[in-house]
């Protein structure tokens, strides 16, 4: 059994953080594992396995059965590609985190229709990593960074009106799809070259639909939000017009 990821957890208490617990993912063969530790590790070799007893992840509550109908990704795939696959070190702490597989399956086949209208300010979607009959992974083309990164990290003058713009185009097409994104934060945004372009649709869901497990990013959303609305993209947008034009004034 090897130790695949591990990550501290730390809990707020009387105004100072403290260490709460190491989450540990383990695998053995083709299985996958999660334990939690109270203590602390520097690496993963210094994880004594003998510490606890790891839980199993079923295989069908991470990986979904690929549809036939869907897009495979390229094979090989393409240097300038980026592969989202799930995390496991949230597997258990919620009750989004247990079905890792409907999330990755939904937002293929958010991913699907939007291949079939592609757009210049929408991620382009290249098809479904698949093992053994499973989708493993989503494959995206990989874009320079952030609209988060670009506007904090990197000193060159940016063009806010004309980020804002490529966003808002970007909403408009998702929206004459009868699609919300439910998600636009600066870190859901992607830059290529200085053009913003719209990426991860894991909180995506049809005009109407009500929302699902994981819909938006606190602070950018609001909690009143119930169901997927435009109203909800609109309010992203007013959070996001306010941090471009704010970081915009301290360059």
């Amino acid at each position: 059994m090897e130790v695949c990821e591990q990550n501290e957890a730390w809990v707020e208490k009387d105004g100072d953080w403290t260490f709460s617990h190491t989450k540990i993912i383990l695998k053995k063969d083709d299985q996958y594992f999660y334990a939690t530790s109270s203590h602390r590790y520097d690496s993963a070799a210094d994880v004594n396995l003998v510490d606890f007893d790891p839980i199993l992840i079923p295989t069908s509550k991470i990986w979904p059965q690929f549809p036939k109908h869907f897009k495979r990704a390229p094979q090989p795939l393409p240097e300038n590609c980026y592969v989202k696959r799930p995390s496991l070190l949230y597997y258990g702490d919620t009750e989004a985190s247990t079905e890792l597989g409907d999330l990755i399956l939904h937002e293929a086949r958010v991913c699907e229709i939007l291949r079939l209208s592609p757009h210049p300010n929408i991620a382009q979607y290249l098809g479904c990593m698949v093992e053994k009959s499973r989708i493993t992974g989503l494959c995206f083309v990989k874009y320079d960074m952030t609209l988060f990164e670009r506007v904090t990290q990197v000193s060159r003058p940016f063009d806010a009106g004309y980020l804002l713009q490529c966003i808002k185009e970007g909403v408009r097409h998702l929206h004459n799809l009868d699609l919300i994104h439910c998600d636009l934060n600066p870190t859901n945004i992607l830059m290529c070259g200085e053009t913003a372009v719209i990426g991860d649709f894991d909180s995506c869901r049809r005009k109407g639909d009500k929302l699902g497990l994981k819909a938006g990013t606190s602070g950018w959303t609001s909690d009143k939000f119930k169901f997927a609305l435009p109203e909800n993209d609109q309010y992203g947008l007013s959070k996001i017009k306010d941090f471009l034009f704010q970081k915009q004034k301290t360059i």
